[in-house]
């Protein structure tokens, strides 16, 4: 089974060995973004399946091109 992990600091995952990973620039504990923001939420998960696709060699990790916002409600 193909296992990607989401990281906020890609130099410990790469450190620890793992196998995949997406790097993505939010806060700790915001993996996944703004809540109630769906859009970005799919596109973070859409990011890692592309990371699980993509990722030929073990101990790839790369990086989600969008950085963090605050939302405005």
């Amino acid at each position: 089974m193909t296992t990607v992990s989401l990281t906020v600091h890609p130099h410990i995952s790469f450190g620890v060995g793992v196998p995949r990973a997406l790097y993505v620039r939010f806060p700790q504990g915001n993996l996944f973004g703004n809540a109630g923001d769906v859009k970005q939420q799919r596109d973070i998960l859409t990011a890692a399946f592309q990371v699980a696709a993509l990722a030929s060699e073990a101990g790839t990790i790369l990086e989600f091109p969008a950085r963090w916002r605050i939302s405005v409600s």
